[in-house]
């Protein structure tokens, strides 16, 4: 999973993409009444994310605006004005296009459809326009997610524009040879805390990536069997195919070492029964 750079621009720009349909409302000026407050949310919002304190100021600041008086009217905005005009649409296209490659930071399988709002806002209405609050995502995984706040740290969803999860390997994967798939698992280094540990399991489930994993390998062993198959032909070596595989999962892991594909590929590596001969075998 690679993380997007945090949108460049703010909530007031946002609000003036959407003036053309809020003016015709009729209800732009009670947006811009509420643009200091908007402003002040985001700094907030932005400040607590950079501290790793994001969790908790939303809890609290969600305390305050669930019922607020203009709720509907922001979320409005976004739905409407933000999504369809053209206006807001260039700055939401603009978000959607910070995913590299367009693959969703959150599983990095799919291509990105849609913005998720990390702090949903049917209970943070005065957050449906932050462009910080908003992050690209695939359709799977913006369910997966859900429209509800985690109140545990211990479940608390990765913010891409905020948090690092480096370059240790999390995602691993095995090969059962007797049900012929690939087994995925969230599997986090020792030296995470526990609550980081815990928090990608806790992705891992929400997002039901281990099924979702699991189907994606079957489409990339079948592109690769008879290549590997004609290899151990070939050479007559399990040796000389494991080491052609491990060129690749180096190569993958150096890009991404928490895709899927790199997973994958560790775990041929280390399945003699693939080596010598499962890969006629595997999904097949």
């Amino acid at each position: 999973m690679l993380w997007p750079e945090a949108p460049q621009f703010d909530v007031e720009k946002v609000v003036e993409a959407c003036r053309a349909w809020l003016t015709s409302e009729g209800t732009y000026e009670t947006v811009r009444t509420r643009l200091r407050e908007l402003k002040a949310g985001e700094k907030a919002y932005r400040a607590a994310g950079e501290k790793g304190e994001l969790l908790q100021h939303l809890l609290h600041y969600g305390q305050r605006q669930r019922n607020d008086r203009h709720a509907e009217l922001l979320k409005n905005t976004y739905t409407t004005a933000f999504v369809q005009r053209a206006e807001g649409r260039k700055l939401y296209d603009a978000i959607k296009a910070s995913a590299i490659h367009g693959s969703c930071p959150l599983c990095g399988l799919q291509q990105v459809a849609q913005l998720d709002h990390h702090a949903p806002k049917a209970n943070f209405p005065l957050l449906a326009l932050t462009p910080l609050n908003l992050v690209p995502a695939c359709g799977p995984c913006n369910l997966g997610k859900s429209n509800k706040l985690a109140t545990l740290v211990t479940e608390e969803a990765f913010h891409p524009y905020f948090e690092d999860l480096g370059s240790d390997r999390w995602l691993h994967a095995q090969i059962d040879a007797a049900e012929r798939v690939v087994i995925f698992e969230a599997r986090p280094p020792t030296g995470w805390d526990e609550v980081k540990r815990r928090r990608i399991i806790h992705h891992f489930e929400s997002h039901d990536l281990a099924f979702r994993y699991g189907e994606a390998a079957g489409s990339v062993v079948a592109k690769r069997r008879h290549r590997d198959a004609d290899l151990l032909a070939e050479t007559e070596s399990a040796a000389e195919v494991r080491a052609h595989i491990r060129a690749d999962a180096v190569s993958h892991a150096a890009y991404d070492p928490n895709s899927f594909e790199t997973a994958l590929l560790y775990a041929l590596v280390e399945s003699a029964w693939y080596l010598n001969g499962g890969m006629e075998l595997l999904y097949a």
